[in-house]
């Protein structure tokens, strides 16, 4: 299992930007539209729904 690390902003949205990472926001649906929203970012409910189809190797930044 790999080891949760913290990054800048600046790089997160790099990294979201050329697709080399899944945005998560940790809010429920509600939340998430109202009031977490970031460009790219999808709410943990489609998360779940999508991690038996992830890679193991996929990079997931959780907000």
């Amino acid at each position: 299992m790999a080891t949760a690390k913290r990054i800048p902003a600046p790089e997160a949205k790099s990294r979201i930007d050329a697709g080399l990472s899944l945005l998560v926001c940790i809010y429920d649906d509600d939340k998430f539209h109202s009031q977490a929203h970031l460009e790219g970012a999808i709410p943990m409910s489609e998360f779940l729904r999508m991690k038996p189809d992830l890679d193991k190797d996929t990079d997931i930044i959780f907000y």
